[in-house]
């Protein structure tokens, strides 16, 4: 008896985002709304047996009325198609009397695990028939500390699949240290009950922790920062048998976070020749992803690095902050316009200077001497003791040791300030 269903989890429908403008905020919020409504399409259109919610639906603090409304509207349609709902409640949708998951008024279709003592439902098809059994669990508070899995019962009936439906976090699972330890269980815990396939959520990462049984963790329909980045989706999952499965990905989420290296910069004097090697690493990076044609679906990370001769008009001096903002203002708006991105934002972090003071070590000129001599205090405590001045501003009062400690502090760095300086007409 083939049994076909939908695995999805972590939907966080409006979840608060932390970015900077309020149209992309919005726009981010309508996006996870288009996933889900998506994956609904997608359930309907493969007439499966069963959706499957592995917890974290919405977040329970920030859910509108609007988007309750839009989600009840959701099952409402699974439920015109005949198809059921099944759904665990994570940290973020705790299924207590205080929390906002309790008051919504779900249509007869969404089976919600109201406990996080498990319970076992039958899946039928659309004549009736046994297709499988579902055993779930919920959390009952935002910081689930039980192990929820351990109590699920063994599989009842080798003949007839059984499938685990859970919001845990599983050890040695990849991406489990970015996720808090909530309902924390084993790999064995999991495996020894003899399941068929275990629909998991909490990792926003797609992991398939083992492949018999299958036991996977879709990650979330949408990313929600540059931390959550790649194809977003859900699972369909067909079962021949309890031990023959088949799990396909699904892309669903509307929108894609990217981030783009950029380097080799040191030959960018202008704004026109680093305009242009940003274009080419940009270009060259979609094409290697095949996502030249879905740019508009895209929120990039632009991420300069390495020596660049233009590293004073784009990092960080709080004499120059507001231009440098503007500059990099320029830098996202040319991106925007010409790659039709949804959002960019350039990070210059990574860039240094230009110069590189090693090379001029031990030549004969007074950069050279200059860079000697500071190589020199750093080995030699007396040399840099006799190059103090009789006032030192700043430094703590205490022994030669502690004075010795703040000089070396101040040398940090000064070789790229005294050879950039130096050079700055060169430059």
């Amino acid at each position: 008896m083939r049994a076909k269903f939908l695995h999805l989890a972590d939907v966080h429908l409006d979840t608060p985002f932390q970015i900077r403008t309020k149209d992309m905020r919005m726009f981010l919020r309508q996006a996870i709304r288009e996933a889900f409504q998506r994956a609904v399409d997608l359930a309907i259109s493969h007439k499966v047996h069963a959706v499957l919610i592995a917890g974290d639906l919405f977040d329970n603090e920030t859910l509108s009325f609007a988007t309750e409304k839009f989600m009840v509207e959701q099952m409402k349609r699974l439920y015109e198609a005949q198809i059921p709902v099944f759904y665990a409640p994570g940290n973020h949708d705790p299924v207590g009397v205080m929390y906002r998951r309790s008051l919504i008024e779900w249509p007869d279709n969404v089976k919600v695990f109201n406990a996080k003592k498990p319970e076992t439902c039958p899946i039928h098809d659309r004549e009736g028939q046994l297709v499988a059994w579902i055993t779930g669990a919920g959390h009952e508070s935002p910081r689930e500390k039980d192990n929820i899995v351990k109590d699920f019962p063994h599989a009842r009936d080798n003949a007839i699949p059984h499938i685990g439906l859970a919001h845990v976090w599983v050890t040695g699972a990849s991406g489990e240290g970015q996720h808090d330890r909530y309902a924390p269980c084993t790999l064995e815990d999991v495996v020894d009950k003899g399941y068929t396939y275990w629909a998991l959520g909490h990792i926003h990462s797609r992991v398939h922790l083992v492949e018999k049984p299958l036991v996977i963790y879709p990650g979330n329909l949408v990313g929600r920062h540059h931390g959550e980045e790649g194809s977003k989706g859900a699972y369909l999952v067909e079962i021949d048998g309890p031990g023959e499965v088949k799990a396909k990905f699904y892309p669903v989420a509307p929108v894609r976070w990217i981030t783009f290296n950029v380097d080799n910069l040191s030959q960018a004097i202008n704004l026109s020749q680093l305009q242009q090697r940003m274009y080419e690493a940009l270009i060259q990076q979609l094409e290697s992803q095949e996502q030249v044609e879905e740019t508009q679906n895209i929120i990039a990370r632009v991420v300069l690095e390495g020596p660049c001769p233009l590293y004073s008009q784009l990092c960080f001096h709080r004499a120059q902050e507001y231009h440098q903002e503007e500059n990099i203002q320029i830098l996202e708006e040319y991106l925007y316009d010409s790659l039709g991105f949804r959002y960019v934002e350039v990070v210059t972090d990574g860039l240094t200077r230009p110069v590189v003071p090693q090379s001029y070590k031990g030549q004969p000129h007074v950069l050279g001497t200059a860079l000697d001599i500071i190589e020199e205090a750093r080995k030699d405590p007396q040399v840099l003791l006799k190059l103090k001045p009789d006032i030192l501003a700043g430094c703590p009062a205490g022994n030669t040791d502690d004075i010795i400690a703040y000089l070396n502090e101040l040398l940090e760095g000064l070789d790229y300030e005294v050879a950039i300086r130096m050079m700055e007409e060169m430059i």
